[in-house]
């Protein structure tokens, strides 16, 4: 009877061990890998979408915003507080 009890306990002691080392591993930092080059945002200025590749950029305040096209880069630059996002 006693082994029995005792098998019982160390039984239940190593499912708790177990469970708390796979949560840990389940709910741990999660990463998502994105393909840069189908990571698609839109342009501050004229609200189409943008592939984040696009060669036309401008930094606002630490932040890098893309442009569809040159002209919707000089608007931006020319005011960008009316475009940027609040």
């Amino acid at each position: 009877m006693k082994k029995s009890i005792s098998a019982i306990i160390l039984i239940g002691l190593s499912i708790i061990v177990i469970k708390s080392n796979a949560s840990s591993i389940i709910d741990g930092p999660k990463t998502t890998l994105i393909d840069s080059a189908k990571k698609v945002i839109v342009d501050p200025v004229c609200k189409m979408k943008v592939k984040t590749n696009a060669s036309k950029t401008a930094i606002y305040n630490k932040v890098t915003y893309h442009f569809c096209s040159e002209s919707c880069k000089q608007k931006f630059v020319a005011e960008p507080g009316k475009y940027a996002k609040k």
